[in-house]
C-alpha cells in the first residue's frame, strides 16, 4: 500500500509530432506530491541521462591550487578564524581536516569544513577514509556551540560539490549551519512528525521506512542504522536520495562507526553518479543537537549537473518562481540503478 503522505496524478497531452509526419501523438507524465517534504514534482515519461560526462580539466583551471583559499600557503594567512572564546587555536582540527568560520556568512553560526590539504578530489576518490575527519570536526563544532549556547537547537552539514551544485572552490569542503530555529526545509520536515504523531500516534519515520521497505521501488537498502531510499517526489532534475539513521535522535549520537556507514553509503552513491555521467550534487545532514525523538538524523543528496551544450542549469522556472520540480527521470528507476551497488562492497571501505 502507498504511504498515506504520497499521492500523484496522472495528465496526458496531445500534440502533432513533427517526426514523425506530423501525427498525433500522447504524452503521459506524472505529478507526484509528497505530504511530508511538501515537494511537488513532475514526474516525466522517458529515461534521461546526461549523454557525456563534463571536462573536469575546465573547472580546474579556472580554480588553481596557487588561487585556492584552503590550500598552502593562502590558507594560514586568508582563511578566517573564531574567536578565542570558541576556540583558542582559531579554528577546529581533526586527523587533517579544519573547521573555520565562513568568509561570506549566510547565517550567524556558519562554519566551513575541508576534508584534507588535497586541492581536489574526484567522485571515485572520496572515500568514507578521505571524508571521515571533515564529517567529525563538524561534530566537534556542533559539541562546543552546544557548550556555549544551550539555546541552539537545529543544525546541518551542507555540501556543495563542484560548480553545477553551486560550488565556488573545487577544493572539497562542505559548510555547517546553526541556530534556533530551523531552516524551511527542515521545519516542514519537523511539522510534519509532530502533526503526524499528534493525529495519529505512530511516528512518521518509521512508518515511512516500513512502508518503503515493504513496496521495494523505492527502498535501496539498510548499511546498519541507516536507510537508504529514493525520494518519491524529487527535488532534483537528476532524482534524490534520502537517508534516515534509525534511533540516532540528535548529532550527538552518531558515533564514527554511524559517520562511517553514511559515508560509505555515499561512496556508493557516488558511483552511480560516476556511471550516469553525473560530477557534482548537494547534500545536506539534518540533525539536532538536544535529544528529539521525533526528529532522527536524516539527510538527502540531490545530484545536479549543466546541460549541454550551451551549459544551461538544471533549475528552471518551475522550480525557481513555482516552487515544483520538473524531474525527468523516474525514481523507481534510479532507485533499480543504485541498488546493486549496496549489494557489492567495492565502495564501501575505508
Amino acid at each position: 500500500m502507498t504511504f498515506s503522505a504520497f499521492s500523484k496524478e496522472i495528465t496526458k497531452g496531445r500534440y502533432l509530432d513533427p517526426s514523425d509526419g506530423f501525427k498525433e501523438k500522447e504524452s503521459v507524465f506524472e505529478i507526484r506530491h509528497d505530504a511530508v517534504t511538501g515537494v511537488t514534482s513532475r514526474i516525466l515519461p522517458y529515461r534521461f541521462r546526461v549523454v557525456k560526462r563534463p571536462d573536469i580539466n575546465e573547472y580546474l583551471e579556472k580554480s588553481p591550487v596557487e588561487k585556492c583559499p584552503f590550500c598552502l600557503p593562502l590558507f594560514e594567512r586568508i582563511t578566517p578564524r573564531f574567536t578565542a572564546d570558541v576556540i583558542a587555536e582559531g579554528k577546529f582540527q581533526r586527523d587533517g581536516a579544519f573547521l573555520f568560520p565562513n568568509a561570506f556568512p549566510h547565517d550567524r553560526h556558519n562554519g566551513v569544513a575541508i576534508f584534507s590539504s588535497r586541492h581536489y578530489l574526484g567522485l571515485d576518490e572520496l572515500t568514507p577514509g578521505i571524508m571521515l575527519p571533515g564529517f567529525l570536526v563538524c561534530r566537534d563544532y556542533f559539541a562546543r556551540m552546544a557548550e556555549l549556547q544551550p539555546e541552539l537547537q537545529f543544525c546541518s552539514i551542507n555540501w556543495n560539490y563542484m560548480p553545477p551544485a553551486g560550488g565556488g572552490l573545487v577544493h572539497p569542503h562542505v559548510q555547517t549551519v546553526i541556530g534556533e530555529r530551523p531552516t524551511r526545509f527542515m521545519k516542514t520536515l519537523y511539522e510534519s512528525a509532530l502533526h503526524y504523531n499528534d493525529g495519529r500516534g505512530g511516528d512518521l519515520w518509521q512508518d515511512l521506512i516500513a512502508s518503503e521497505k515493504g513496496e521495494e521501488e523505492r527502498y535501496i537498502a539498510a548499511t546498519g542504522a541507516t536507510h537508504w531510499l529514493v525520494s518519491f517526489a524529487p527535488r532534483g532534475m537528476a532524482g534524490e536520495i534520502a537517508f534516515f539513521l534509525a534511533g540516532k535522535s540528535s548529532i550527538f549520537e552518531l558515533t564514527e562507526a554511524d559517520f562511517l556507514e553514511i559515508l560509505g553509503g555515499f561512496s556508493r552513491i557516488f558511483a552511480y553518479f560516476l556511471e550516469s555521467n553525473l560530477i557534482s550534487f548537494n547534500m545536506t545532514l539534518y540533525a539536532t543537537l538536544r535529544k528529539e525523538s521525533r526528529f532522527p538524523v536524516q539527510g538527502r543528496l540531490v545530484p545536479r549537473f549543466m546541460i549541454l551544450p550551451l551549459g544551461t542549469s538544471d533549475i528552471n522556472y518551475f522550480e525557481k518562481l513555482h516552487g515544483e520540480i520538473i524531474c525527468p527521470v523516474v525514481p523507481e528507476q534510479v532507485c533499480r540503478d543504485i541498488r546493486p551497488l549496496f549489494q557489492d562492497g567495492r565502495h564501501s571501505g575505508r
